[in-house]
């Protein structure tokens, strides 16, 4: 990433080469940032502080600091495909038979969640002059990258409030659910690694192994356009080992942290209020709107745990509309139903990608009409 880039100026019969300076400070300074502030985290046993820490640290720098930040999206892939195979490893021929049996029920609650969606987003250009398609757009749960195409696609979406939304409501599920979820299981510190513990001796050849296959499937993800490939390709291919009987080794603690690090530091810098300037009054609304929808979700959840077996940190975890990877971590560190939790995560991500745009696309003919 930091490698030497190279500019060949031909003068006549001179050849002169010279090095282009990549960003090393802004993103040394991240990275020491999002250390301390995960170090500080974990200190005070904080849940999942390896997200938080990092997020937090370089969100308040980058607030009130002029010392430029920077940190590649390769780093936030590379942990997507760590966390993606973590997630993988949770699946099993025994557990793939329970989430096809409640397939029905991921469908219900997805309805349940779009349909609020579009409830709250009809009351919010009522309330504001925000227009009901950038409201809308701004109110799908769990599809950052797919809703602001979505309204690259559409005529009369704001992107600079859908980005500002879909940006908020998830940095606001990531920090306030850990601490719902750590009050509702009564966990007085997180979950760090004692549980899963590689041998690097037995496992290692393994390890490596099964580690090239996913980054090996997040390139073909990418390549096939799977939505957040980097985590949804490795997902799929170490779930498929898992369920075939091969059971792909835990990851080891140190490499689930630097995974989570890279991912928080990434998501601190994801926010940028000074970006809206038009609709002043956005700033505190994106925020409630995301509590409103972790607090539909936990209702959803008291629902589906009467509809099947499983704990209520299992269901809110699986509805929350905070993305698979963080949910999927704060399932890992409060020991719920981690393969049960990804698979409502990940229906969902795929009801949003191929049946979320032509709703949209209806529902916005229709409020034309």
């Amino acid at each position: 990433m930091f490698g030497l880039s190279w500019i060949y100026e031909r003068d006549e019969k001179v050849i002169t080469i010279q090095p282009i300076r990549e960003p090393f400070l802004p993103w040394l300074r991240t990275l020491l940032l999002s250390v301390a502030g995960g170090g500080v985290f974990a200190l005070l046993q904080l849940p999942i502080p390896w997200v938080l820490g990092p997020m937090v640290s370089v969100l308040l720098w980058s607030r009130y600091a002029r010392a430029p930040l920077y940190w590649p999206q390769e780093w936030r892939n590379s942990g997507l495909i760590a966390i993606g195979y973590m997630l993988g490893t949770s699946f099993t021929l025994e557990t793939m038979g329970k989430i096809i049996a409640q397939l029905p029920s991921m469908l219900l609650m997805t309805a349940l969640t779009l349909g609020f969606s579009v409830w709250m987003a009809w009351i919010i250009s009522r309330r504001t002059d925000l227009n009901f398609r950038t409201a809308l757009t701004a109110n799908i749960p769990g599809g950052l990258s797919q809703m602001i195409t979505l309204g690259e696609e559409m005529k009369g979406v704001d992107l600079t409030v859908v980005t500002f939304f879909q940006v908020t409501r998830l940095l606001t599920v990531i920090f306030v659910v850990p601490f719902l979820v750590l009050g509702l299981t009564g966990t007085e510190r997180p979950n760090t690694g004692g549980d899963g513990a590689t041998n690097w001796a037995a496992d290692g050849p393994e390890l490596l192994l099964f580690g090239l296959a996913a980054v090996l499937a997040a390139r073909v993800g990418r390549k096939l356009r799977l939505p957040t490939a980097y985590l949804m390709g490795p997902v799929i291919v170490t779930a498929l080992f898992g369920v075939l009987g091969f059971n792909p080794p835990d990851l080891p603690i140190l490499i689930r942290n630097i995974a989570q690090l890279f991912m928080g530091a990434y998501f601190g810098l994801m926010m940028k209020p000074e970006s809206l300037t038009r609709h002043p009054g956005v700033g505190l609304l994106a925020p409630v709107t995301g509590l409103v929808m972790v607090v539909f979700s936990w209702g959803l959840g008291l629902l589906l745990v009467r509809m099947h077996d499983m704990s209520l940190v299992t269901a809110f975890l699986g509805l929350s509309p905070g993305g698979m990877a963080t949910m999927g971590v704060v399932a890992r560190e409060v020991h719920a139903g981690m393969a049960t939790v990804t698979g409502y995560q990940m229906f969902r991500v795929f009801f949003i990608l191929f049946f979320v745009p032509p709703l949209l696309r209806w529902l916005f003919r229709k409020s034309a009409a």
